[in-house]
């Protein structure tokens, strides 16, 4: 049961240091976007950046915690892991159609 908790764990920190650099990339390639394309992007990022934290809670009560408590856990943060996904999703669609008209202009 230890290894596969163990196993989880890093699985999880993997994904957030994923995101983290995935952030990273993403801030930059909108220094030069244009206002109302940032602005979306912000929203969006901060959304994101709120549901990283609760990731990043989830992981440290994965890692305290006892027994199959943290198969409950690890179940919460995989439906945050999910909300993030369509955020992403959400944005890249949204940055991707603000790209496309500006091509046409």
């Amino acid at each position: 049961m230890i290894n596969k908790k163990i196993q989880y764990i890093r699985t999880l920190e993997a994904q957030f240091e994923r995101l983290n650099t995935y952030l990273e990339a993403l801030d930059v390639s909108m220094k030069n976007a244009d206002t109302e394309t940032k602005t979306k992007y912000e929203e969006k990022m901060r959304d994101i950046r709120n549901k990283r934290n609760i990731i990043r809670g989830k992981i440290s009560r994965v890692k305290e915690s006892d027994g199959n408590t943290w198969e409950v856990i690890g179940e919460e943060a995989g439906n945050v892991w999910g909300s993030i996904k369509k955020t992403f999703k959400k944005a890249k669609d949204e940055y991707r159609k603000g790209y496309e008209e500006g091509l046409d202009d």
